[in-house]
């Protein structure tokens, strides 16, 4: 039974009332805006790998200079439109007046990263300096995603600067190896998300672009929590890891209840639950069997209590009325 008709069983509306509420529900307009975005967004993606996979299977017979005038045209296109069409930059949020304003540039963006990589592997533009050629697209989108006022592309400019840096202090052979657990790794992606969450610190002080402050976090977050877990896991000096994941936590802990953010308030428990569990097993290692398999069940029994009270109770730790 429809809940306007029991309000009007129960006299609390009349027929007339009933009716039109009816009438509303029939002929209200049905939003698609966030199907459309995905659509648009898929498109994109479908797109920009096509343009790659025609590119790796015609490659001997259209010609490097063929491929590269088209995507540097298609690409030239997307930014004259942005320019064209883009509103005045400001500190604040802006929103651009044609719902295709922020796919077009965002294809523009991605178009200009295959330039630059079918450039350094076709004719090494950078040489042996893979990092440039990694930094030079970054900075592009940095900048594209301040003057567009683009959360895709600040997060592309983003996920290219932690490559970038990744890349810089990384030997190749490394890589190779897949040896994430490197000191060298380690400790620079410590320094880089201090280094993000800092700006984005600075930013929200002084109000500029304080809606990026999202996307600054999420990326800070997840390289300071996987950093330091990997400290802790491979490195010495426990204590120490131990202490910095605290401090993490903690940090993200407050964010999110001043931000009403579920998501980094899920992270620091994720990562803070596995940084514990890490510690408890490890003690439990050194001590007898029976001991340690009767903590073991206490804490787990214990830890999915705290797992459902957590989920039941986020929004009292959120303060969300």
């Amino acid at each position: 039974m429809k809940e306007n008709t029991q309000l009007n069983i129960d006299g609390i509306i009349t027929n007339e009332q009933s009716v039109a509420i009816d009438i509303y529900e029939k002929e209200k307009p049905l939003s698609v805006h966030w199907e459309l975005r995905t659509i648009l967004y898929i498109g994109i993606l479908l797109f920009t790998t096509g343009i790659s996979i025609l590119v790796y299977k015609n490659i001997d017979t259209i010609g490097h200079q063929v491929i590269l005038t088209i995507i540097a045209a298609l690409c030239i296109g997307c930014f004259y439109y942005g320019y064209k069409h883009r509103l005045p930059y400001s500190q604040e949020e802006t929103k651009q007046p044609s719902p295709f304003f922020d796919y077009i540039v965002l294809l523009g963006c991605l178009l200009f990263g295959i330039f630059i990589g079918y450039l350094q592997v076709q004719y090494s533009l950078f040489g042996l300096h893979y990092g440039i050629a990694i930094f030079f697209p970054t900075i592009i989108f940095f900048f594209c995603g301040y003057i567009f006022d683009h959360k895709g592309i600040l997060n592309l400019g983003i996920t290219g600067l932690a490559a970038w840096a990744g890349l810089t202090v990384t030997p190749l052979d490394l890589l190779k190896k897949n040896d994430f657990s490197d000191t060298t790794i380690i400790y620079t992606s410590i320094i880089l998300g201090l280094l993000i969450l800092g700006f984005s610190k600075y930013c929200d002080n002084k109000n500029i672009k304080k809606h990026f402050g999202f996307s600054y976090n999420t990326f800070a977050a997840n390289i300071l929590f996987i950093a330091t877990l990997a400290a802790l896991f491979d490195q010495p000096f426990k204590w120490l890891s131990i202490l910095f994941l605290t401090g993490i936590c903690y940090y993200y802990i407050k964010y999110a209840i001043a931000q009403h953010s579920f998501l980094f308030l899920l992270l620091s428990v994720v990562y803070g639950y596995i940084g514990l569990s890490y510690c408890v097993f490890k003690i439990l290692v050194s001590l007898n069997g029976d001991i340690a398999v009767t903590i073991v069940s206490f804490y787990i029994a214990a830890s999915c209590g705290g797992v459902v009270a957590f989920f039941i109770n986020y929004k009292k730790i959120l303060q969300i009325k």
